[in-house]
């Protein structure tokens, strides 16, 4: 039986980083004797990152490498992971070698002591600053107003026993944001503080757009907050307004200033509007495009041994 799966959604990463990857899985696994499968996700990567991708496939019987159709984004990638593992334990992690695959056994050791869920909580991190100001600050406020108790500087590095991949898997949306769906999930839950390194090889492919979309996800997906704040505002623009025409209508004298009064008045109350029917249409949309049920990710080729279903996917890819 399959002790371990690892698994490392890839985006045009630095085929240095993939190599050194599968050099230190094996230098940490194999002297304990864990049997483990390496699942990578080309989730659309360029030819370099893929050419390297299938090399590493065709050079392990432990390697898995799922290529998705096109850039499905890292929460899709993860989940075809998921689905994909057979480890009695599974853990992600990024392929930027940022997060230390020296952790994992000290994760399996917290697994074999009874926890189902042991996530990595950063302490501290070499990122940009602009990266590390903003998720500080996104995921304060994402505790604030979040219906779940998220985890606080944690990422997608955590290990899961096989019963919360499948409670995991049994969920039906479509946008996900694993960071919180995991603690949804409940089971027995415990983290290990980490200092996050710097990346050393090549750029990261995390754009801003891409973390502001995560954010987005998240926290649509966990609060419902923003909707609430509408009717707060507009209690408290109802009221600001009736102080204003008290205030005009008792201590106004003459007309000349009515104009302005009533032009900004009704610039303010507009743009209120506008934000509000904003806020509902982000959350519409979100229900638009569960309701379209269209899947999480497409694969388009499976290469590996690994595949017991289909080895032979090796030769014919590295070909065509």
């Amino acid at each position: 039986m399959l002790e371990l799966s690892v698994i490392i959604a890839v985006y045009n990463e630095d085929p240095r980083n993939l190599a050194a990857m599968v050099e230190r899985l094996d230098q940490v696994l194999s002297p304990a004797g864990t049997s483990y499968e390496i699942v990578f996700v080309n989730d659309g990567s360029r030819p370099p990152t893929s050419v390297a991708l299938r090399q590493l496939a065709a050079e392990s019987t432990r390697i898995k490498l799922l290529e998705l159709s096109r850039n499905f984004g890292q929460q899709a990638a993860i989940t075809c992971g998921l689905d994909h593992a057979d480890g009695q334990a599974v853990v992600n992690i990024d392929s930027d070698l940022q997060d230390p695959p020296e952790l994992i056994p000290e994760m399996i050791m917290r697994w074999k002591d009874g926890y189902d869920v042991v996530f990595a909580q950063r302490q501290a991190r070499r990122d940009r600053l602009l990266k590390r100001s903003t998720a500080f600050i996104f995921y304060r406020i994402l505790g604030a107003v979040s219906s779940v108790q998220i985890p606080q500087d944690t990422g997608d590095f955590r290990l899961m026993d096989r019963r919360v991949v499948e409670a995991l898997a049994s969920l039906p949306e479509k946008s996900r944001f694993l960071r919180g769906m995991v603690p949804w999930l409940g089971f027995k839950q415990i983290g290990i503080s980490i200092d996050r390194g710097a990346r050393e090889v090549g750029e990261s492919t995390y754009t801003l757009k891409k973390l502001l979309s995560l954010a987005l996800d998240g926290l649509l997906a966990f609060s419902d907050a923003p909707l609430y704040c509408i009717s707060l505002f507009g209690t408290f623009i109802t009221a600001l307004s009736a102080l204003a025409l008290l205030v005009s209508v008792c201590f106004a004298h003459g007309a000349s200033h009515w104009p302005y009064v009533i032009i900004s008045s009704i610039g303010v109350l507009t743009g209120l509007q506008i934000g509000c029917v904003g806020i509902v249409a982000v959350y519409l949309s979100k229900v638009l495009d569960e309701s379209r049920a269209r899947p999480t990710y497409i694969v388009g080729t499976k290469i590996g041994a690994a595949f017991t279903d289909c080895p032979e996917n090796v030769e014919k890819a590295l070909t065509r």
